[in-house]
């Protein structure tokens, strides 16, 4: 019952983590805090505006614990919270950690978790390395989490979800679908996995939702990968949140005038780990063997340019990228050095000091 207090606190606009963390030390519970008297609250410590702000939800909604119970059984949501043995450890180590949040699905508190996230509105090769990387490291035992937004987050998951296990943390209440389209992938996760939310089960997702949301993929997490990412992307947001939290930041490059890898190439300049491949996440974390509980076996389908630049790549001897142009007249540096990448990241070549051949 006590986290079903803890709970019914946070729903007061205004009364954030932290005060209710504190508000809990003062009175030794959330129990004894939700029927605290108001000279009493007033006393603990806790700004004046946020305990104004609990005094008006409580008086409101004076049953919220005990309705809330009853709402999380009708609507098969579970509640962790801060105390309970399957939180999350790695996440009591961020700064305002939640002191609560409900999910849906099986929690694994000691799991290795691996960040992915990127912009929503992502490119073809995008979509490739998210869905790539998604499906080999959660193959490799790592357990993915990524925000469940469109675009990267949206092929993260479903990477993920061929080969292992993902967690999806959500920037609105758990009952609220958003974006709408996402909802299969929704339980599916939830099915083999786990979403949360630290908001009302039907809050809608705002400005200043997203942020708060970023910090626990980040704080979730061993490390963080950016897969594409522009100047503004909220991304960006979670590495830093990444970085802040002392968790490694890793980006996958991609072309200088492409607007939407400009994010990713300026955090590898500002120190980020450069990576063109799990592997290169695996040798890391010092992960040298996968640990595939259903074997995959993968065939790398290769269309239009990428096809026909993959015949010109020798079996038996290196190539550079000038000998590619000269034989292949149709494309110019930039797109070469994209789709080298792309045969890269999907295993199709080996690239030794800038010289390629097939693996």
């Amino acid at each position: 019952m006590e986290k079903y207090y803890m709970a019914a606190m946070g729903g007061a606009d205004g009364l954030g983590n932290k005060s209710i963390a504190q508000l809990i030390k003062y009175f030794g519970s959330a129990k004894e805090a939700w029927f605290a008297k108001e000279a009493d609250l007033l006393n603990s410590g806790v700004r004046k505006n946020s305990i104004g702000a609990f005094i008006t939800w409580r008086k409101k909604y004076p049953d919220a614990p005990e309705n809330l119970i009853g709402y999380c059984d009708r609507q098969k949501i579970n509640l962790c919270c801060i105390s309970d043995e399957d939180y999350p450890p790695i996440l009591k180590e961020i700064d305002s950690p939640p002191m609560f949040f409900y999910y849906r699905g099986t929690l694994e508190p000691l799991a290795e978790r691996i960040g992915i996230v990127g912009t929503r509105h992502n490119t073809a090769y995008g979509q490739g390395v998210a869905l790539e990387l998604g499906e080999e490291l959660a193959a490799a035992g790592l357990t993915v989490v990524s925000g469940a937004a469109r675009g990267i987050d949206t092929f993260a998951h479903r990477g993920a979800l061929k080969s292992g296990r993902t967690v999806a943390v959500l920037g609105n209440g758990i009952n609220f679908i958003f974006p709408p389209e996402n909802k299969k992938l929704l339980e599916e996760i939830a099915e083999c996995g786990v979403v949360l939310s630290e908001f009302p089960p039907q809050l809608p997702p705002n400005h200043g939702t997203f942020p708060q949301r970023n910090r626990i993929i980040a704080g979730l997490c061993r490390g963080v990968i950016v897969v594409e990412a522009n100047k503004g992307s909220g991304a960006l947001i979670t590495s830093n949140f990444a970085g802040d939290y002392g968790r490694d930041v890793f980006a996958i490059p991609g072309q200088i005038y492409a607007e939407k890898s400009k994010g990713c190439n300026e955090l590898i300049r500002d120190g980020a780990t450069l990576i063109k491949s799990a592997q290169d996440v695996l040798d890391e974390y010092n992960i040298e063997i996968y640990e595939i509980k259903n074997k995959i076996v993968k065939t790398v389908e290769l269309e239009g340019i990428a096809a026909k630049i993959f015949e010109i790549i020798p079996s038996d001897d290196f190539i550079s990228e000038d000998d590619i142009l000269d034989k292949f007249l149709e494309i110019n540096p930039g797109e070469l050095s994209e789709i080298m990448i792309e045969l890269d990241l999907k295993g199709c070549i080996v690239e030794k000091s800038g010289r390629y051949k097939r693996k």
